[in-house]
Parts: structure tokens; C-alpha cells; sequence
């Protein structure tokens, strides 16, 4: 008996323990699936300018020809009518890349900007830069990555020593370009 005394002790004090942990889980956790956060008010600020954004939940009710896709995380709308999407794309990390693509009104990129990035710091992490960024504007057709000086105009070059993150940018940036064709903003 007295070896087992103390693997009860033990198992009630996880018990407890585990409870407890769910208990304040549960009392503080706070949903942003439809809230703007800090980082994303910041790159909705950045990459459309000052204003008012909210998020549309309901794309159909909204006069969209499309639901949402489940690669998109949310569809801002600035007060001024113009659209942005929030993305997360894996690049070296699974699903460590979460920009925020605003959309011109002729469906040509207005600008990239990054909510948050869980890439290798100083690797991954150079695609935050803005010279990789500023590549993307006023693309309007499927983007090729390539490791080389662009030939073409729907080609950007790759952060030399970030393959995987310069990929998972290039990816989001092509899924948003791919469901604005899709919304039938103009017609």
C-alpha cells in the first residue's frame, strides 16, 4: 500500500491540476475569428492606408458569387469598397506565413504586407523585406516564383536562402489573386 499511496497522490494533484488548466482556458479564451487584431489593423493599414476595415463573414449575403474558401482566413473590406485577404500559406514553417493581399479594383495587386511570419529569423524572414514585396504590386495574373532576375511580368525573384518562405508568399499571393477573379466584384 504504501507504493501506491503516492502514485494517487500524484494522479489527483494532475487531475486537479488538468482541470483547473481547462477551467481558465475556458474562462479566457477569446475568439478572433471575426475580430481585426493589433497586427492585422496594423497590415490592413499598411498595405491600404488609413480608414475603417471590418471583416465580412457572410461573402454570399454580401452579393459575392462565392462562399468563402477554406484557404482564406478572412475577407477585410475598407470603408472605401476596397478588399483585402488575410492567408496563411506554409513556407518552411507549416503554416508560418500570414500576410494580409489587398486587391486593386482592376484585380491587380495594390500591395503585400505581413500580419505575422514564423519563418527561420534571418532566413525565412528576409521575405518581409520590402524590396520581395513591392515585386507584387500590380500583378494581375498567376505569379511564377523564380531564383533569377525576372524575364517576364508575372515573374518575382525569390529571397536568396528563403526557397520554402519566398514559395509560401508567392502561394498566398496567387490564392488571393484566384478568388478575387472568382467574386465577380465587377460584373
Amino acid at each position: 500500500m504504501s507504493r501506491i499511496k503516492p502514485v494517487i497522490v500524484l494522479t489527483a494533484i494532475t487531475t486537479i491540476v488538468a482541470v483547473l488548466l481547462i477551467l481558465t482556458y475556458s474562462f479566457t479564451y477569446v475568439d478572433t475569428s471575426n475580430m481585426i487584431t493589433d497586427k492585422l489593423m496594423n497590415a490592413c493599414t499598411e498595405a491600404m492606408g488609413e480608414g475603417d476595415f471590418s471583416i465580412v463573414s457572410d461573402w454570399k449575403a454580401e452579393g459575392y458569387a462565392i462562399d468563402k474558401p477554406d484557404n482564406i482566413e478572412k475577407m477585410i473590406k475598407k470603408s472605401d469598397g476596397s478588399i483585402a485577404f488575410e492567408v496563411i500559406t506554409n513556407g518552411y514553417s507549416k503554416k508560418g506565413i500570414d500576410i494580409l493581399v489587398a486587391i486593386n479594383e482592376d484585380g491587380s495587386i495594390k500591395a503585400v504586407s505581413i500580419v505575422s511570419l514564423g519563418e527561420t529569423p534571418g532566413l525565412g524572414t528576409k521575405v518581409q523585406n520590402k524590396d520581395f514585396l513591392e515585386q507584387f504590386s500590380g500583378k494581375k495574373d498567376s505569379i511564377e516564383l523564380v531564383k533569377h532576375s525576372p524575364a517576364s511580368e508575372n515573374e518575382i525573384q525569390a529571397v536568396t536562402g528563403a526557397t520554402y518562405s519566398s514559395t509560401g508568399v508567392t502561394e498566398a499571393v496567387n490564392i488571393a489573386l484566384s478568388v478575387y477573379s472568382q467574386l465577380n466584384v465587377n460584373g
